[in-house]
């Protein structure tokens, strides 16, 4: 159908209102695409303050062979009996077992590990998860501050960018809250 038919009247009352709609609707669609392949805002950049104050377009979890790869050997000694030889975690993790217990959660970017800071990581590894309700052990008998690093950061390095980038602010906000003398 074409405007010059809507506007002679040779459409139906209801064509024309269905006409009229798809018009309008172009219309709108047309003019945001307009507005929007015609300002400068696509091309800003926003980017993310990180903790020296200077933007980043993206935060990157900085690649380092040595702990990746402590990192790996400890978490395949350690944790991948229980979350995964890639922290893919147990099957339905978000239902308890039998026992009412918490399964071990996936910890590649699809649970909720990455919800946490890092303080509260490095406590949930160093005091297990028994006082919570899970089954994890402690491992802070077995394994150094450093080691306990080494592994949340092979686990971090498995993470999405944009999981990373999420779990980064909320670190850093953690942090601020820290220093702040709060929890």
């Amino acid at each position: 159908m074409r405007v010059h038919e809507l506007i002679r009247g040779s459409l139906s009352m209801k064509g024309r209102e269905m006409h009229i709609n798809k018009l309008v609707l172009s219309g709108v669609f047309g003019v945001s695409l307009i507005i929007t392949a015609c300002s400068d805002q696509g091309s800003q950049q926003t980017g993310i303050a990180n903790p020296v104050g200077e933007k980043a377009d993206v935060i990157q979890l900085s690649y380092d062979p040595e702990k990746y790869t402590k990192g790996l050997e400890l978490y395949q000694g350690a944790c991948a009996s229980c979350h995964g030889k890639q922290g893919e975690g147990a099957l339905n993790w978000q239902q308890k077992a039998t026992q009412g217990k918490a399964k071990p959660p996936p910890l590649n970017g699809t649970g909720h590990a990455w919800h946490h800071p890092m303080h509260i990581l490095k406590g949930v590894v160093r005091n297990g998860t028994a006082r919570l309700g899970g089954n994890m052990p402690a491992w802070k008998d077995k394994l150094t501050d450093e080691q306990i690093q080494n592994i949340l950061y092979w686990m971090q390095s498995q993470w999405p960018k944009e999981i990373y980038n999420a779990w980064y602010l909320n670190n850093q906000e953690a942090l601020r809250n820290r220093a702040r003398g709060k929890k």
